[in-house]
């Protein structure tokens, strides 16, 4: 049984975001409160006391559309805006960093950037706008140090004169070949292509895998990020449906399929794995991953959501930008991952 960590603030720093996209059993004991130092980099993001070692959220610091990267107990948040938080300590206590890539002159709406390593070389994948009113594309950065020195590769990764293509995430399949996945927002439906083996060309045959079907998507299925259980020789599609803003219904589904260019439509859960409740709206733009917490290699789900409630548990006058959260990601005798009880933890 896998630990449930859990993470909690209220965010004070707000994001001013251009633009918004789209219409597009039981618990296990809770570990003991760690020690939490100030922390030494960059900017301090506020951080909550209590009796959980992880309250939801992680800090204070305003970060929506979280792609992590995860390096033993240092770990790196790139959110919207192209801003970049650390915590040198295992996610208890985070400093912003500030922005690590300025965008070139005219180009608008840096979304959703996602960090990977392929060989000495870091690969950022975003989406971003040419310039206001145009189509958004996916672009890619490149740096040999993790959080300076990026450098904007000027032709796009990924683009079409017909729609835009945004939430962009990697998946290196068991046989080592990688692939992109995106959103095209017109055609509402999520995408993969196959990418070179250092990251940075498309094969550009784009192939869709999953489309909105179900009611509780809404309009709007984005954020596709892919993982491979050999337990069962499935991939699974954690993605994200509905409309993101407070008031949007937003959640976290999940499909599964042999192969990552097949359909998964006809493999989903009926229902989402992540929804709101009332201490958090709208929780979603997850990312799956690993994490070290308390000696043990735990499954994680980091995702973003809107605090409704001040840290007494009062409600808010008006929704807290999005903030960082984390979950444990279980996984159940039937093979599908489960998040505490299907709504944030607190």
């Amino acid at each position: 049984m896998i630990m449930r960590i859990l993470v909690r603030a209220t965010a004070t720093l707000v994001l001013a975001l251009a633009a918004l996209w789209g219409t597009a059993g039981p618990t296990p004991a809770r570990p003991a409160a760690a020690a939490r130092p100030p922390a030494v980099e960059g900017q301090p993001c506020a951080a909550r006391t209590g009796d959980d070692a992880y309250p939801n959220p992680l800090n204070e610091c305003a970060a929506a559309d979280p792609g992590m990267v995860i390096r033993g107990n240092t770990w790196y948040a790139f959110t919207t805006g192209m801003k970049l938080y650390k915590s040198s300590d295992a996610g208890h206590t985070w400093s912003d960093l500030g922005r690590f890539l300025q965008i070139p002159a005219g180009y608008v709406d840096a979304w959703a950037p996602e960090v990977y390593r392929i060989g000495n070389t870091w690969i950022c994948y975003f989406s971003m706008r040419p310039g206001p009113g145009q189509f958004a594309k996916v672009f890619v950065a490149t740096s040999d140090r993790l959080k300076s020195g990026w450098q904007l590769r000027e032709q796009p990764l990924a683009e079409d004169p017909t729609v835009s293509m945004i939430d962009a995430s990697m998946f290196r399949a068991p046989g080592g070949q990688r692939y992109l996945l995106y959103k095209e927002i017109g055609n509402r439906r999520i995408m993969i292509d196959r990418l070179s083996a250092d990251g940075l060309t498309l094969a550009r045959q784009p192939t869709p895998i999953l489309s909105n079907t179900l009611p509780w998507e809404g309009n709007s299925v984005e954020a596709p990020s892919m993982v491979y259980r050999r337990a069962d020789r499935h991939y699974y599609l954690f993605y994200s449906g509905n409309l993101y803003t407070p008031t949007g219904h937003y959640g976290v589904g999940v499909a599964r399929a042999t192969t990552p260019t097949a359909s998964f439509d006809a493999g989903k859960l009926p229902e989402p794995i992540l929804r709101e409740d009332a201490d958090f709206a709208s929780p979603g733009h997850q990312f799956p991953t690993q994490a070290t917490v308390d000696g043990r290699r735990t499954d994680v789900l980091f995702y973003h959501a809107y605090p409704l409630r001040d840290p007494a548990g009062n409600p808010l006058p008006s929704p807290a930008p999005r903030a960082l959260m984390m979950d444990v990601l279980t996984w159940g005798a039937d093979g599908w991952p489960q998040v505490h009880d299907g709504t944030p933890s607190r």
